[in-house]
Protein backbone atom coordinates (compact mmCIF):
# COMPACT_ATOMS: atom_id res chain seq x y z
CA UNK A 1 0.00 0.00 0.00
CA UNK A 2 1.23 3.34 -0.87
CA UNK A 3 1.57 6.25 1.62
CA UNK A 4 -0.81 9.30 0.91
CA UNK A 5 2.36 11.44 -0.04
CA UNK A 6 3.03 9.45 -2.85
CA UNK A 7 -0.41 9.33 -4.19
CA UNK A 8 -0.75 13.07 -3.86
CA UNK A 9 2.55 13.56 -5.61
CA UNK A 10 0.69 11.33 -8.10
CA UNK A 11 -2.55 13.79 -8.45
CA UNK A 12 -0.72 16.93 -8.77
CA UNK A 13 1.53 15.64 -11.15
CA UNK A 14 -1.72 14.44 -13.26
CA UNK A 15 -3.23 18.72 -12.33
CA UNK A 16 0.11 20.35 -13.47
CA UNK A 17 0.18 18.58 -16.61
CA UNK A 18 -3.59 18.59 -17.70
CA UNK A 19 -2.89 22.90 -17.24
CA UNK A 20 -0.14 23.02 -18.90
CA UNK A 21 -1.43 20.61 -21.78
CA UNK A 22 -4.63 23.05 -22.08
CA UNK A 23 -2.26 26.16 -23.18
CA UNK A 24 -0.66 24.02 -25.70
CA UNK A 25 2.74 23.24 -23.74
CA UNK A 26 4.77 19.47 -23.72
CA UNK A 27 4.76 18.78 -19.99
CA UNK A 28 7.85 16.64 -20.02
CA UNK A 29 9.28 18.04 -16.79
CA UNK A 30 7.06 20.33 -14.60
CA UNK A 31 4.56 17.32 -13.42
CA UNK A 32 7.30 15.15 -12.15
CA UNK A 33 9.45 18.13 -10.63
CA UNK A 34 6.20 19.18 -8.58
CA UNK A 35 5.65 15.43 -7.97
CA UNK A 36 9.77 14.82 -6.48
CA UNK A 37 8.83 17.92 -4.40
CA UNK A 38 5.61 16.57 -2.79
CA UNK A 39 7.22 13.10 -2.22
CA UNK A 40 10.89 12.90 -2.86
CA UNK A 41 11.36 9.10 -2.79
CA UNK A 42 8.33 9.37 -5.85
CA UNK A 43 10.59 7.90 -8.60
CA UNK A 44 12.20 5.20 -6.25
CA UNK A 45 8.65 4.04 -5.81
CA UNK A 46 7.60 4.47 -9.05
CA UNK A 47 11.13 1.93 -10.09
CA UNK A 48 10.38 -0.66 -7.33
CA UNK A 49 10.34 -4.22 -8.93
CA UNK A 50 10.34 -2.54 -12.32
CA UNK A 51 12.87 -4.07 -14.68
CA UNK A 52 14.49 -0.79 -16.22
CA UNK A 53 17.25 -0.13 -18.38
CA UNK A 54 18.95 3.16 -18.12
CA UNK A 55 21.24 5.08 -20.98
CA UNK A 56 23.43 7.60 -20.57
CA UNK A 57 26.46 9.36 -22.02
CA UNK A 58 27.06 12.46 -24.30
CA UNK A 59 26.13 11.46 -27.79
CA UNK A 60 23.72 9.23 -29.01
CA UNK A 61 21.40 8.82 -25.60
CA UNK A 62 18.22 9.77 -27.31
CA UNK A 63 18.54 7.42 -30.34
CA UNK A 64 19.98 4.14 -28.50
CA UNK A 65 16.84 4.46 -26.22
CA UNK A 66 14.45 5.27 -29.68
CA UNK A 67 16.36 1.72 -30.51
CA UNK A 68 15.88 -0.14 -27.60
CA UNK A 69 11.93 0.88 -26.82
CA UNK A 70 11.34 -0.12 -30.51
CA UNK A 71 13.25 -3.61 -30.38
CA UNK A 72 11.37 -4.47 -26.95
CA UNK A 73 7.96 -3.67 -28.51
CA UNK A 74 8.77 -5.55 -31.82
CA UNK A 75 9.72 -8.26 -29.46
CA UNK A 76 5.99 -7.90 -27.85
CA UNK A 77 6.74 -5.99 -24.82
CA UNK A 78 5.32 -3.33 -22.61
CA UNK A 79 7.42 -0.15 -22.99
CA UNK A 80 7.71 3.02 -20.69
CA UNK A 81 10.11 5.30 -21.71
CA UNK A 82 11.03 9.29 -21.60
CA UNK A 83 9.72 9.71 -25.57
CA UNK A 84 10.56 13.72 -25.59
CA UNK A 85 14.41 13.01 -24.06
CA UNK A 86 13.30 14.79 -20.77
CA UNK A 87 16.00 12.93 -19.18
CA UNK A 88 16.63 15.26 -15.83
CA UNK A 89 15.07 13.36 -12.34
CA UNK A 90 12.02 15.69 -12.93
CA UNK A 91 11.46 14.29 -16.72
CA UNK A 92 12.32 10.54 -15.61
CA UNK A 93 9.64 10.76 -13.13
CA UNK A 94 7.31 12.55 -15.21
CA UNK A 95 7.64 9.70 -17.88
CA UNK A 96 7.10 7.07 -15.58
CA UNK A 97 4.12 8.71 -13.95
CA UNK A 98 1.83 8.99 -17.19
CA UNK A 99 3.48 5.52 -17.99
CA UNK A 100 1.74 3.91 -15.34
CA UNK A 101 -1.81 3.62 -16.83
CA UNK A 102 -0.23 1.18 -19.57
CA UNK A 103 1.85 -0.79 -17.30
CA UNK A 104 -1.03 -1.36 -15.09
CA UNK A 105 -3.27 -2.39 -18.05
CA UNK A 106 -0.34 -4.38 -19.71
CA UNK A 107 -0.07 -6.32 -16.27
CA UNK A 108 -3.13 -7.23 -16.37
CA UNK A 109 -3.31 -8.82 -19.57
CA UNK A 110 0.03 -11.15 -19.16
CA UNK A 111 2.09 -8.60 -21.15
CA UNK A 112 5.75 -8.07 -20.16
CA UNK A 113 6.61 -4.35 -19.19
CA UNK A 114 10.44 -2.70 -19.67
CA UNK A 115 11.36 0.87 -18.68
CA UNK A 116 13.70 1.98 -20.75
CA UNK A 117 15.13 5.23 -19.57
CA UNK A 118 17.78 8.23 -21.06
CA UNK A 119 19.40 9.78 -18.34
CA UNK A 120 21.57 12.79 -18.05
CA UNK A 121 24.84 12.01 -17.52
CA UNK A 122 25.93 14.93 -15.00
CA UNK A 123 22.69 13.77 -13.30
CA UNK A 124 23.21 10.02 -13.85
CA UNK A 125 24.57 9.36 -10.28
CA UNK A 126 21.12 10.87 -8.51
CA UNK A 127 18.96 8.88 -10.34
CA UNK A 128 20.68 5.78 -10.93
CA UNK A 129 20.17 5.21 -6.76
CA UNK A 130 16.56 5.48 -7.55
CA UNK A 131 15.41 3.62 -11.03
CA UNK A 132 18.25 0.73 -9.82
CA UNK A 133 18.39 -0.77 -13.07
CA UNK A 134 18.98 -3.99 -14.35
CA UNK A 135 21.44 -2.80 -17.07
CA UNK A 136 22.95 0.37 -17.62
CA UNK A 137 24.31 1.29 -20.67
CA UNK A 138 27.00 4.36 -21.15
CA UNK A 139 27.24 5.22 -24.89
CA UNK A 140 30.57 8.05 -25.16
CA UNK A 141 32.16 11.16 -23.72
CA UNK A 142 32.80 14.04 -25.32
CA UNK A 143 33.51 17.60 -25.05
CA UNK A 144 29.87 19.12 -24.27
CA UNK A 145 28.69 21.93 -22.13
CA UNK A 146 32.14 22.69 -20.69
CA UNK A 147 30.38 25.70 -18.80
CA UNK A 148 28.20 22.79 -17.38
CA UNK A 149 29.40 19.63 -17.17
CA UNK A 150 33.54 20.78 -16.40
CA UNK A 151 36.10 18.34 -18.07
CA UNK A 152 35.28 14.80 -19.14
CA UNK A 153 37.43 13.21 -15.88
CA UNK A 154 34.40 14.48 -13.78
CA UNK A 155 31.19 13.52 -16.05
CA UNK A 156 32.68 10.41 -16.04
CA UNK A 157 33.14 10.18 -12.19
CA UNK A 158 29.83 11.64 -11.83
CA UNK A 159 28.46 8.24 -13.93
CA UNK A 160 30.77 5.73 -11.26
CA UNK A 161 28.69 7.14 -8.66
CA UNK A 162 25.87 6.03 -10.41
CA UNK A 163 26.42 3.03 -11.42
CA UNK A 164 28.09 2.30 -8.17
CA UNK A 165 24.19 2.46 -6.25
CA UNK A 166 23.07 -0.12 -7.94
CA UNK A 167 24.00 -3.56 -9.07
CA UNK A 168 23.05 -3.00 -12.65
CA UNK A 169 24.78 -4.81 -15.73
CA UNK A 170 27.15 -2.54 -17.61
CA UNK A 171 26.96 -2.10 -21.39
CA UNK A 172 30.55 0.13 -21.75
CA UNK A 173 31.73 1.64 -25.59
CA UNK A 174 35.10 -0.43 -26.05
CA UNK A 175 36.21 1.71 -28.84
CA UNK A 176 35.54 4.84 -26.15
CA UNK A 177 38.96 4.91 -23.82
CA UNK A 178 37.27 6.68 -21.33
CA UNK A 179 34.10 5.21 -21.05
CA UNK A 180 36.12 1.71 -21.21
CA UNK A 181 37.33 2.88 -17.80
CA UNK A 182 34.55 2.26 -16.05
CA UNK A 183 35.26 -1.34 -15.91
CA UNK A 184 37.39 -1.19 -13.35
CA UNK A 185 36.29 -2.23 -9.77
CA UNK A 186 33.08 -3.41 -11.83
CA UNK A 187 34.82 -6.38 -14.18
CA UNK A 188 32.45 -8.88 -12.87
CA UNK A 189 29.18 -6.73 -14.23
CA UNK A 190 30.58 -5.45 -16.73
CA UNK A 191 30.43 -6.25 -20.74
CA UNK A 192 31.75 -4.50 -23.96
CA UNK A 193 30.51 -3.68 -27.27
CA UNK A 194 31.88 -1.88 -30.11
CA UNK A 195 32.74 -1.81 -33.63
CA UNK A 196 35.00 -4.80 -35.27
CA UNK A 197 38.83 -3.61 -35.58
CA UNK A 198 39.12 -5.01 -38.53
CA UNK A 199 36.12 -3.28 -40.30
CA UNK A 200 38.14 0.05 -38.69
CA UNK A 201 41.31 -0.90 -40.21
CA UNK A 202 39.79 -1.83 -43.70
CA UNK A 203 38.19 1.66 -44.30
CA UNK A 204 40.17 3.26 -42.41
CA UNK A 205 43.67 2.33 -44.46
CA UNK A 206 41.99 0.75 -47.88
CA UNK A 207 39.52 3.26 -48.32
CA UNK A 208 40.77 6.34 -46.45
CA UNK A 209 38.80 8.94 -48.41
CA UNK A 210 35.45 7.14 -47.56
CA UNK A 211 36.61 6.91 -44.46
CA UNK A 212 35.59 10.53 -43.09
CA UNK A 213 37.47 10.04 -40.01
CA UNK A 214 39.64 13.33 -38.62
CA UNK A 215 42.75 12.08 -36.15
CA UNK A 216 41.93 11.23 -32.57
CA UNK A 217 40.45 14.65 -30.81
CA UNK A 218 41.80 16.16 -27.54
CA UNK A 219 39.01 15.27 -25.52
CA UNK A 220 41.17 11.66 -25.08
CA UNK A 221 44.19 11.59 -26.79
CA UNK A 222 45.97 10.25 -23.74
CA UNK A 223 46.56 7.08 -21.21
CA UNK A 224 44.54 8.47 -18.03
CA UNK A 225 47.17 5.54 -16.30
CA UNK A 226 50.12 6.98 -17.29
CA UNK A 227 49.94 9.84 -19.36
CA UNK A 228 51.37 8.49 -22.72
CA UNK A 229 49.80 9.53 -25.96
CA UNK A 230 47.78 6.49 -27.17
CA UNK A 231 48.41 4.54 -30.36
CA UNK A 232 45.70 3.45 -32.57
CA UNK A 233 45.79 0.73 -35.33
CA UNK A 234 41.78 2.32 -36.38
CA UNK A 235 39.81 4.30 -35.48
CA UNK A 236 36.37 5.03 -36.40
CA UNK A 237 35.53 8.82 -35.27
CA UNK A 238 36.68 11.37 -32.84
CA UNK A 239 38.62 9.50 -29.97
CA UNK A 240 37.19 6.33 -30.60
CA UNK A 241 38.89 3.33 -31.88
CA UNK A 242 41.46 0.56 -31.06
CA UNK A 243 43.57 2.21 -28.84
CA UNK A 244 46.52 1.49 -26.81
CA UNK A 245 49.20 2.19 -24.21
CA UNK A 246 52.98 1.62 -25.52
CA UNK A 247 53.84 2.70 -21.77
CA UNK A 248 51.53 1.01 -19.44
CA UNK A 249 50.35 -1.64 -21.57
CA UNK A 250 46.55 -0.01 -21.50
CA UNK A 251 44.71 -1.28 -24.40
CA UNK A 252 40.85 -1.63 -25.99
CA UNK A 253 39.13 -4.40 -24.47
CA UNK A 254 37.40 -6.97 -27.16
CA UNK A 255 33.80 -6.09 -27.10
CA UNK A 256 31.35 -9.37 -26.97
CA UNK A 257 28.58 -7.51 -29.08
CA UNK A 258 30.22 -5.90 -31.96
CA UNK A 259 29.56 -4.32 -35.80
CA UNK A 260 31.24 -5.62 -39.03
CA UNK A 261 30.45 -3.49 -41.92
CA UNK A 262 32.31 -2.07 -44.89
CA UNK A 263 31.55 1.81 -46.13
CA UNK A 264 33.46 0.94 -49.26
CA UNK A 265 30.59 -1.15 -50.06
CA UNK A 266 27.57 1.30 -48.20
CA UNK A 267 28.05 4.45 -50.22
CA UNK A 268 23.82 5.09 -49.82
CA UNK A 269 23.28 8.28 -47.48
CA UNK A 270 19.95 5.92 -47.03
CA UNK A 271 21.20 3.38 -44.86
CA UNK A 272 23.89 0.66 -44.37
CA UNK A 273 24.22 -3.00 -44.64
CA UNK A 274 25.83 -3.89 -41.26
CA UNK A 275 26.57 -7.53 -39.25
CA UNK A 276 25.74 -7.28 -35.95
CA UNK A 277 27.82 -10.12 -33.74
CA UNK A 278 27.48 -11.70 -30.51
CA UNK A 279 30.96 -12.68 -29.56
CA UNK A 280 29.39 -15.14 -27.01
CA UNK A 281 30.27 -18.56 -28.40
CA UNK A 282 27.95 -21.39 -29.33
CA UNK A 283 28.44 -24.65 -29.84
CA UNK A 284 27.12 -26.23 -33.20
CA UNK A 285 28.03 -29.41 -34.85
CA UNK A 286 30.78 -27.99 -37.02
CA UNK A 287 32.67 -26.31 -33.91
CA UNK A 288 31.99 -23.34 -31.90
CA UNK A 289 31.32 -20.02 -33.75
CA UNK A 290 29.51 -16.02 -33.13
CA UNK A 291 25.94 -15.28 -33.38
CA UNK A 292 25.90 -12.97 -36.53
CA UNK A 293 22.88 -11.06 -37.99
CA UNK A 294 22.81 -9.58 -41.26
CA UNK A 295 20.66 -6.40 -41.03
CA UNK A 296 19.51 -3.08 -42.72
CA UNK A 297 19.86 -0.17 -40.30
CA UNK A 298 17.10 2.60 -41.70
CA UNK A 299 18.94 4.87 -39.81
CA UNK A 300 22.20 6.54 -41.60
CA UNK A 301 25.12 7.28 -40.24
CA UNK A 302 27.88 6.01 -39.28
CA UNK A 303 27.58 7.07 -35.48
CA UNK A 304 24.68 4.91 -35.57
CA UNK A 305 26.47 1.52 -36.39
CA UNK A 306 27.47 2.57 -32.39
CA UNK A 307 23.58 3.18 -31.19
CA UNK A 308 22.89 0.29 -33.35
CA UNK A 309 24.70 -2.49 -31.47
CA UNK A 310 24.22 -0.89 -28.24
CA UNK A 311 21.07 -0.77 -28.36
CA UNK A 312 20.84 -4.78 -29.78
CA UNK A 313 23.70 -5.53 -26.51
CA UNK A 314 21.13 -3.80 -23.85
CA UNK A 315 18.01 -5.76 -25.01
CA UNK A 316 19.93 -9.46 -25.09
CA UNK A 317 21.12 -8.69 -21.76
CA UNK A 318 18.23 -7.83 -20.39
CA UNK A 319 16.72 -10.99 -21.86
CA UNK A 320 19.24 -12.50 -20.11
CA UNK A 321 18.87 -11.13 -16.40
CA UNK A 322 14.70 -11.61 -16.80
CA UNK A 323 15.12 -15.25 -18.02
CA UNK A 324 13.69 -14.61 -21.43
CA UNK A 325 16.88 -15.74 -23.86
CA UNK A 326 14.16 -16.85 -26.66
CA UNK A 327 12.10 -13.50 -26.82
CA UNK A 328 14.76 -11.41 -26.72
CA UNK A 329 17.53 -13.93 -28.37
CA UNK A 330 20.11 -11.88 -30.32
CA UNK A 331 18.57 -12.84 -33.53
CA UNK A 332 15.21 -11.67 -33.06
CA UNK A 333 16.29 -7.96 -31.44
CA UNK A 334 19.17 -8.10 -34.54
CA UNK A 335 16.64 -8.45 -36.88
CA UNK A 336 14.06 -6.02 -34.53
CA UNK A 337 16.40 -3.58 -35.63
CA UNK A 338 15.46 -3.10 -39.14
CA UNK A 339 12.33 -1.71 -38.02
CA UNK A 340 13.21 1.43 -35.75
CA UNK A 341 12.46 4.94 -37.24
CA UNK A 342 14.76 8.05 -36.22
CA UNK A 343 13.78 9.58 -33.01
CA UNK A 344 13.28 13.47 -32.59
CA UNK A 345 15.28 15.94 -34.43
CA UNK A 346 18.15 12.88 -34.96
CA UNK A 347 18.59 11.75 -38.26
CA UNK A 348 14.72 12.55 -38.64
CA UNK A 349 13.78 12.93 -42.36
CA UNK A 350 9.97 15.02 -42.69
CA UNK A 351 8.40 15.24 -46.19
CA UNK A 352 6.96 18.43 -46.63
CA UNK A 353 4.82 18.55 -50.13
CA UNK A 354 7.24 17.36 -52.74
CA UNK A 355 10.05 18.21 -51.06
CA UNK A 356 12.13 16.81 -48.03
CA UNK A 357 14.15 18.22 -44.86
CA UNK A 358 16.37 16.08 -42.20
CA UNK A 359 16.73 17.09 -38.78
CA UNK A 360 20.58 16.57 -37.36
CA UNK A 361 20.73 17.85 -33.87
CA UNK A 362 24.23 19.44 -33.17
CA UNK A 363 25.75 20.31 -29.61
CA UNK A 364 29.20 19.44 -29.25
CA UNK A 365 32.33 19.12 -31.66
CA UNK A 366 32.06 15.76 -32.22
CA UNK A 367 28.44 15.89 -33.11
CA UNK A 368 28.53 18.87 -35.88
CA UNK A 369 31.91 17.19 -36.80
CA UNK A 370 29.63 13.80 -37.97
CA UNK A 371 26.96 15.89 -38.85
CA UNK A 372 28.98 18.19 -41.34
CA UNK A 373 30.52 14.69 -42.49
CA UNK A 374 27.14 13.19 -43.63
CA UNK A 375 25.46 15.83 -45.41
CA UNK A 376 29.25 16.50 -47.73
CA UNK A 377 28.46 12.55 -48.60
CA UNK A 378 24.88 12.67 -49.19
CA UNK A 379 23.68 12.53 -52.57
CA UNK A 380 20.32 14.19 -52.06
CA UNK A 381 21.41 17.23 -50.01
CA UNK A 382 20.25 20.72 -51.97
CA UNK A 383 21.32 22.98 -48.89
CA UNK A 384 22.30 23.36 -45.90
CA UNK A 385 20.10 25.02 -42.80
CA UNK A 386 22.45 25.60 -39.47
CA UNK A 387 20.79 27.41 -36.32
CA UNK A 388 23.26 28.12 -33.56
CA UNK A 389 21.66 29.34 -29.77
CA UNK A 390 23.54 29.56 -26.59
CA UNK A 391 21.11 29.42 -24.16
CA UNK A 392 21.81 27.57 -20.90
CA UNK A 393 20.45 24.19 -22.42
CA UNK A 394 23.20 24.70 -25.30
CA UNK A 395 26.06 25.85 -22.96
CA UNK A 396 26.54 29.86 -23.21
CA UNK A 397 30.33 29.24 -24.55
CA UNK A 398 29.85 28.26 -28.29
CA UNK A 399 33.38 28.66 -29.59
CA UNK A 400 33.35 25.03 -30.00
CA UNK A 401 32.44 26.08 -33.19
CA UNK A 402 35.62 26.03 -34.25
CA UNK A 403 36.92 23.02 -32.66
CA UNK A 404 35.28 21.53 -35.58
CA UNK A 405 36.91 21.11 -39.33
CA UNK A 406 34.80 22.30 -41.20
CA UNK A 407 37.68 22.99 -44.20
CA UNK A 408 37.73 19.52 -44.85
CA UNK A 409 34.00 19.81 -45.72
CA UNK A 410 32.11 19.81 -48.52
CA UNK A 411 28.87 22.36 -48.58
CA UNK A 412 26.10 21.90 -50.51
CA UNK A 413 25.73 25.20 -53.01
CA UNK A 414 22.54 26.40 -51.02
CA UNK A 415 24.20 27.50 -47.16
CA UNK A 416 21.66 28.65 -44.63
CA UNK A 417 22.46 29.99 -41.45
CA UNK A 418 20.24 31.66 -38.40
CA UNK A 419 19.86 31.39 -34.34
CA UNK A 420 20.57 33.61 -31.92
CA UNK A 421 24.05 32.95 -32.31
CA UNK A 422 24.12 33.53 -36.39
CA UNK A 423 27.01 35.72 -36.35
CA UNK A 424 29.46 33.35 -34.64
CA UNK A 425 28.24 30.72 -37.18
CA UNK A 426 27.91 32.61 -40.36
CA UNK A 427 31.85 33.57 -39.45
CA UNK A 428 33.25 30.24 -39.16
CA UNK A 429 31.50 29.05 -41.99
CA UNK A 430 32.92 32.30 -44.31
CA UNK A 431 36.55 30.90 -42.93
CA UNK A 432 36.27 27.78 -43.81
CA UNK A 433 36.39 28.70 -47.24
CA UNK A 434 32.19 29.43 -47.96
CA UNK A 435 31.77 32.10 -50.65
CA UNK A 436 29.77 34.63 -48.60
CA UNK A 437 27.46 35.15 -51.73
CA UNK A 438 26.27 31.79 -51.28
CA UNK A 439 25.34 32.45 -47.30
CA UNK A 440 21.82 33.55 -46.39
CA UNK A 441 21.89 34.34 -42.56
CA UNK A 442 18.79 36.22 -40.79
CA UNK A 443 18.60 36.31 -36.99
CA UNK A 444 16.44 34.04 -35.04
CA UNK A 445 13.79 36.08 -34.75
CA UNK A 446 13.67 35.57 -38.38
CA UNK A 447 14.45 31.51 -38.84
CA UNK A 448 11.03 31.18 -39.62
CA UNK A 449 11.07 32.78 -42.71
CA UNK A 450 14.45 31.24 -43.58
CA UNK A 451 12.93 28.34 -43.37
CA UNK A 452 10.31 28.96 -45.72
CA UNK A 453 12.62 30.25 -48.24
CA UNK A 454 15.16 27.33 -47.68
CA UNK A 455 12.61 25.03 -48.50
CA UNK A 456 11.11 27.01 -51.28
CA UNK A 457 14.20 27.18 -52.93
CA UNK A 458 14.74 23.33 -52.48
CA UNK A 459 14.49 20.84 -55.54
CA UNK A 460 11.96 18.72 -56.02
CA UNK A 461 13.07 15.63 -54.93
CA UNK A 462 16.09 17.01 -52.81
CA UNK A 463 16.57 17.08 -49.18
CA UNK A 464 17.49 20.58 -47.04
CA UNK A 465 19.82 19.42 -44.41
CA UNK A 466 18.88 21.55 -40.60
CA UNK A 467 21.87 21.24 -38.03
CA UNK A 468 20.48 22.82 -35.05
CA UNK A 469 21.60 22.73 -31.44
CA UNK A 470 19.25 21.86 -28.71
CA UNK A 471 17.36 24.97 -28.20
CA UNK A 472 17.25 26.00 -31.91
CA UNK A 473 15.66 22.43 -32.31
CA UNK A 474 12.41 23.33 -30.34
CA UNK A 475 12.10 26.77 -31.27
CA UNK A 476 12.24 24.63 -34.97
CA UNK A 477 9.68 21.70 -34.16
CA UNK A 478 7.51 24.22 -32.92
CA UNK A 479 7.48 26.19 -36.05
CA UNK A 480 7.38 23.07 -38.05
CA UNK A 481 4.24 22.09 -35.67
CA UNK A 482 2.88 25.65 -36.18
CA UNK A 483 3.44 25.85 -40.08
CA UNK A 484 3.54 22.14 -41.75
CA UNK A 485 0.94 20.35 -39.37
CA UNK A 486 4.18 18.12 -37.97
CA UNK A 487 2.58 16.75 -34.20
CA UNK A 488 4.42 18.05 -31.15
CA UNK A 489 7.57 16.47 -30.01
CA UNK A 490 5.95 14.72 -26.91
CA UNK A 491 3.67 12.82 -28.62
Amino acid sequence: MQSLRYHTAIASAKVVRAALRLFGRGATTLPGKVAVKVDPKILQKLCAGRDCVTITGTNGKTTTTHMITDIFRNCGYEVVTNVSGANLLSGVTTSMIFGLKAMKKAEKSGKKVICVLETDEAAYGKIACQIKPKVSLVTNLFRDQLDRFGELAHTRELIAKGLDTCEADILLNSDDSLVSELYKGREGRTLFYGLSEESMHYNNVTYPDKSGVLPASSDAEYCTSCKTKYTYTARSFGHLGAFSCSKCGKTRHAPRFYVEYDLAKNPSDEGYELTLCDGKEKKEDAGTVHLKQKVKLPIPGMHNFYNSIAAVAACVRMGEKIGDNEGLSFEKCASALEHVEAAFGRMEKIAIGDKTICVLLVKNPVGLDRALSFVAGASDADGIYMLLNSNIADGKDVSWIWDVDFESKTFPEKVYVSGDRYGDMMLRVLYSGVDRERIIAKPMEECAELLDQAISDSAVGKCLYILPNYTSMLALRSILVKRYHLKDFWK
